[in-house]
């Protein structure tokens, strides 16, 4: 499963109308930690011995996400890139049926990425529950279009974005976790985001979100 969550310019989630979105579309998600070249130190001596040799410590940048989903879903994409919605002439509410490529806005988007994977060969929790990975992306930013084929064929769309910092999700706005009472409630993360952490993972019993055609409001408690 996968949500995205609309964001603002801060990394905050944004309640509205239309800021989540949950759908099962995604084929898979390439994570790739994206390093500042090490600056390697070193000296050597009179007799040409080496008497130093050392390297700076390793510094993430951030993560470098691929994202692959196989429904062409127009709210799923303005999530996504921030391209704008196509809508029809319904009254009172027009109906989204498409998306535009717009140069001064594709790109512009914040939001967060949310996965459930399966667990291979668990055995299920004392209170019968399926456990479950959970991944979190608190704050994607800078979505890049790839590259896509209209055929006799599937029909899949890559992009590529980037997991940062200084994320404003604290513990998010949805329950994704049971807690240690019994019986056990369901609770978000036990504890904030942190200002260096780009993403988070843990093994959770609480059920999967469910799948919606488009976006959905989103209410902050």
């Amino acid at each position: 499963m996968m949500r995205l969550t609309l964001l603002d310019e801060c990394g905050a989630p944004v309640e509205g109308p239309a800021s989540t979105l949950v759908s099962k579309s995604f084929v898979s998600v390439t994570v790739t930690p994206n390093y500042l070249d090490a600056e390697e130190i070193s000296q050597a001596d009179a007799n040409g011995d080496l008497c130093v040799d050392d390297r700076s410590d390793p510094a993430l940048r951030w993560l470098d996400l691929s994202i692959i989903v196989c429904i062409t879903d127009p709210q799923m994409i303005n999530l996504i890139t921030g391209d704008p919605l196509v809508v029809d002439d319904a009254t009172p509410t027009p109906n989204t049926v498409g998306f535009r490529i717009d140069g001064d806005l594709t790109g512009s988007a914040n939001f967060a990425l949310e996965l459930w994977s399966g667990v291979t060969g668990q055995a299920c929790t004392a209170g019968g529950f399926t456990t479950y990975g959970y991944w979190l992306f608190p704050w994607v930013k800078d979505a890049q279009w790839g590259e896509w084929v209209i055929q006799n064929g599937a029909l899949t769309l890559t992009f590529t974005a980037r997991s940062v910092f200084d994320s404003a999700w604290g513990v998010g706005p949805y329950n994704i976790r049971r807690d240690a009472t019994v019986p056990a409630t369901l609770e978000p993360l036990l504890t904030v985001i942190g200002a260096a952490q780009p993403v988070h993972f843990e093994f959770t019993s609480a059920p999967l979100p469910t799948p919606a055609c488009g976006a959905v409001a989103l209410v902050i408690p």
